[in-house]
């Protein structure tokens, strides 16, 4: 595994969401709904996916770190106090794109009531007379 490589990845995919989570939408326009629930619901697959990369870094950055002869005679409080913060890149990216997918799932959850408060006003509006 190129850990280099897949970290600066994981960073370019990371922005990447942050960026299109940041996008205003017309809440009033159901065809720009439907479009952004689409894009959200594949932003949130590839922050599942981006999570999935920074746990998968943040172990093998563990795996090595337990494997260095200068830290075998330390305890297990230190280890992970050391430990936590000589992976704090790791976690930041785990972190973020969990907060990321919460984020989208709210997000999907929102968009779908305005949807659908969408469609009740339009089957309303044909039995309305003017």
């Amino acid at each position: 595994m190129n850990t280099v490589a897949t970290m600066t990845s994981l960073i370019e995919m990371s922005e990447f969401i942050g960026k299109s989570i940041e996008q205003e939408i017309d809440r009033d326009n159901p065809d720009e709904l439907t479009g952004k629930l689409m894009e959200l619901c594949a932003l949130q697959s590839n922050a599942s996916h981006a999570y999935a990369l920074a746990e998968q870094l943040y172990n093998v950055k563990l795996a090595e770190l337990v494997q260095k002869p200068e830290h075998s005679k330390l305890s297990a409080t230190d280890k992970k106090m050391l430990f936590a913060g000589l992976a704090r890149e790791e976690i930041y990216y785990m972190t973020l794109n969990e907060r990321y997918i919460r984020n989208l799932s709210h997000s999907i959850e929102a968009i779908r009531s305005a949807l659908s408060w969408k469609k009740t006003e339009l089957e309303q509006s044909k039995y309305q007379t003017t």
